[in-house]
């Protein structure tokens, strides 16, 4: 069985929009959870107490926190919904795709740059590393969307 480039170029376009799915929903479900407006024992909320240890050193008023993570929340949920968008719209003009494809990865690769720069100013190396591994393999895939050829 063979998988032509073009299709496997599609693929990785549905991979990131599963992946940012599923973190826009584990976000929002870990805000709904924190805040007390979902009691899910079988969900265990980790990114926003973890965002709360991080900036706690710089003594941030209270609305800080949930400012932030609203940040968050809503810039994968745009994530999500650009790489929807490019997904499901892989038969449309090549020029159509390629700039869903193309908005859809400027922006989640813009939030890995505020994690980076964030990472760096709360001295959290052990997440930048993670953040780095992250975004670095959605950068080597938007390159391979460009470099690899067209024609199998």
């Amino acid at each position: 069985m063979t998988i032509s480039i073009a299709a496997f170029k599609r693929l990785l376009v549905v991979f990131w929009a599963l992946w940012w799915l599923t973190t826009f929903l584990t976000d929002f479900i870990g805000a709904l959870k924190a805040t007390g407006f979902v009691a899910a024992p079988w969900f265990k909320v980790t990114n926003y107490p973890f965002l709360v240890s991080a900036i706690a050193p710089y003594d941030p008023p209270g609305w800080m926190a949930p400012l932030l993570y609203a940040g968050i929340i809503l810039w994968s949920f745009t994530s999500t919904v650009l790489f929807i968008a490019a997904a499901s719209t892989p038969l449309q003009p090549r020029h159509i795709w390629t700039r869903r494809v193309n908005a859809a990865f400027m922006v989640s690769l813009g939030l890995w740059l505020a994690f980076f720069l964030a990472d760096q100013i709360v001295l959290k190396f052990d997440l930048e590393q993670n953040h780095m591994v992250q975004g670095g393999f959605q950068l080597l895939c938007f390159m391979a969307l460009h470099l690899l050829p067209e024609k199998d």
